[in-house]
């Protein structure tokens, strides 16, 4: 069975595999390829842009090559284990539409990728292919290991690497064990599997650490939140202001003019305008003190005063344009989400709906860990 179309590179990249694969948790890595469990990352020469792909499902191992008149520049192949249905896909695992479900069986597989043109745009962003890659897969019964048949180009030029599996609650070898000392493995493990149950079934990557917030829409769909952490620049702005346009939509205050001019200037990535230029808020604060068309409390069935949902969203174009592009993704989604009665849920589905409409169900995401240590 073949396939011919065009792959989309993002970040030197694009991927053969499952949807739900941790594509950053490879096995081995060569020149032309990285495997791991359910999916193949191509590395290329340009950085962005589109190359030309051809997939051959094979029913046997093709021949050895003759490094005399092979016409690709470098040709390597892996064992990849497969679990789940393979796509063409992007690195924020968005499906690449020339190509079907590529049609192998689980188990076992080789993947051999060849590739020709990498050193021509090195590096660079490429509106037409410049560069060929030709995937061939076959079924195998054992496993081997990652070898090199052919390289004459000289774009990543490393030799082969395996990097070593461990479990995601071990110490890691090249860290800190002050603590294991400390507390002991048992300890640590079971604080480690916790950690992993709260952030969705395996741990955070430093990355997400260091987002306050994130935690909190992990915990709901760990899927999305991978799927944050992999986009580029622009679109995390564009969810930023999304979110920041539904906090005071919901709170029924998006159409106050001041308002609507914030939102606007962020939408087109202009600089916000009074009273949201102080990144400190205290000039929305007292904006929002001053107009009489915003109520800040409300009062609850018991006769109690509580923040209305104006109040709660006060900050939304605020957060939604932090200076790091993440950290105003995640900010500015939970303020939305409080702002709708902590309703993180719908937030995700309309957020999933309007952005990522090809990601993976989030009940299909590979925990490492159950709900419980």
């Amino acid at each position: 069975m073949k396939q011919t179309g065009t792959a989309v590179v993002d970040h030197h990249q694009f991927v053969v595999g499952s949807q739900t694969a941790e594509t950053y948790e490879s096995s081995e890595t060569g020149s032309v390829i990285e495997v791991g469990p359910n999916f193949v990352t191509i590395m290329t020469g340009v950085a962005y842009g589109p190359v030309s792909l051809t997939i051959e499902v094979l029913d046997d191992e093709p021949g050895e090559l003759d490094p005399s008149s092979v016409e690709w520049e470098v040709v390597e192949e892996a064992t990849v284990k497969i679990s789940k249905p393979v796509r063409v896909i992007t690195t924020s695992g968005e499906l690449l539409p020339d190509f079907d479900k590529v049609p192998i069986t689980k188990g076992m597989n080789i993947f051999r990728v060849s590739a020709q043109g990498r050193d021509l745009n090195w590096d660079l962003t490429v509106t037409e292919p410049t560069e060929s890659y030709l995937v061939q897969v076959w079924k195998v019964t054992q496993p081997a290991a990652m070898r090199r048949l052919h390289k004459t180009d000289t774009a990543w030029n490393d030799e082969i690497v395996t990097h070593p599996v461990r479990n995601f609650w071990d110490p890691d070898p090249a860290g800190d064990a002050t603590l294991y000392l400390k507390y002991g493995y048992e300890q640590m493990a079971t604080w480690a599997k916790e950690e992993a149950i709260r952030w969705g079934g395996r741990p955070p990557t430093d990355t997400l650490r260091g987002q306050y917030y994130a935690q909190e829409f992990a915990g709901h769909d760990r899927m999305l939140v991978d799927a944050l952490v992999r986009c580029r620049g622009p679109k995390l702005r564009r969810i930023a202001a999304w979110s920041a346009r539904r906090a005071y939509t919901i709170a029924g205050i998006a159409d106050i003019e001041w308002i609507r001019a914030g939102l606007d200037a962020l939408d087109n990535a202009d600089p916000l305008p009074y009273p949201f230029d102080d990144n400190l808020g205290a000039h929305v604060w007292e904006a929002f003190q001053s107009e009489p068309r915003i109520e800040l409390s409300t009062t609850d069935g018991n006769g109690e005063r509580k923040a209305s949902a104006a109040l709660v969203s006060s900050r939304a174009l605020i957060d939604a344009s932090m200076e790091k592009p993440l950290s105003a993704v995640f900010n500015g989604l939970r303020t939305a989400a409080l702002t709708d009665g902590s309703n993180y849920l719908r937030l995700i589905a309309d957020l999933r709906r309007e952005f990522f409409p090809k990601l993976a169900p989030a009940e299909e995401y590979e925990r490492w860990i159950g709900h419980s240590v």
